[in-house]
């Protein structure tokens, strides 16, 4: 494993970082690139994506501490160090939710068409997971548990993975992910050639990654029971909420109208 990527004096650039960075500069690329498919301002999506950004950040260091509290309870100052231990003290999900209200939140206030800039960024999204993962991977955590298949892999002692399965062989969940994430990708930008309404290849994009995250979690190491159903329970309600966007948008008129008074785009 290779937590950290350059060490000077008492700065240390860690891998996780370094992949979230990617998957953040390649994300608002892939939608800058799509914005004007879409119907959207290119400059607003840079925009948008700065304050997704922050609300990731804090989204995900919120789970994770609200899930970890015994880690915290006696250091408050270190709910804020989100970048202590190489930036591993975040959850996906935390950090999904925090960008979905941001997101929300800034095409409201900036009257944009909710359902394309949905599609626009889903892709970008999924492509972020890809990466992001392997940032998980070089840094040893988000790690499976024992198993004797073929895809197993021994995980160096030094690593969070490694110290807790010494020696034996666990699933890399993180590569499982990634792979995932770069299917998935590629999927979203195969369906939207089907002309679908607006808002359905979110939808659909939602619904899957939800119940892949629901499936994978069976075969990944949680500290507690509390951790793993929490995460279950929250797989489970998004994929909910993503066949309810699915029905609702398939009834929807095709066009998306701009959450402006009398705009179309």
């Amino acid at each position: 494993m290779f937590p950290t990527v350059l060490r000077i004096g008492n700065l240390h650039i860690y891998s996780y970082g370094v992949m979230l960075f990617i998957s953040f500069v390649l994300g608002i690329a892939v939608v800058e690139h799509r914005a004007k498919k879409f119907g959207v301002d290119p400059k607003k999506v840079t925009d948008l994506a700065l304050w997704v950004l922050l609300a990731v950040v804090v989204g995900s260091r919120l789970f994770y501490v609200a899930f970890h509290w015994q880690e915290f309870s006696n250091d408050l100052v270190g709910i804020i160090a989100f970048w202590r231990g190489g930036l591993a003290g975040l959850m996906f999900y935390g950090g999904f939710i925090g960008g979905i209200i941001a997101g929300v939140l800034f095409v409201r206030l900036n009257k944009l068409p909710v359902r394309k800039l949905m599609d626009a960024v889903t892709p970008a999204i999924m492509l972020g997971e890809g990466f992001t993962r392997i940032g998980c991977f070089l840094n040893g955590c988000c790690f499976g548990v024992p198993t004797s298949g073929a895809c197993g892999m021994v995980f160096p002692s030094h690593s969070p993975a490694g110290a807790t399965f010494l020696g034996q062989t666990i699933h890399p969940t993180q590569l499982y992910s990634s792979a995932a994430g770069f299917l998935l990708f590629l999927f979203a930008l195969w369906l939207e050639r089907r002309h679908l309404k607006p808002g359905v290849l979110s939808a659909i994009m939602l619904v899957l990654y939800s119940f892949f995250r629901f499936g994978i979690d069976f075969v990944r190491y949680y500290e507690n029971s509390a951790n793993f159903w929490g995460n279950q329970i929250v797989s489970l309600a998004l994929a909910a909420v993503g066949v309810a966007l699915l029905i609702l948008f398939l009834r929807w008129p095709g066009k998306d109208a701009s959450t402006s008074s009398g705009t179309r785009r």
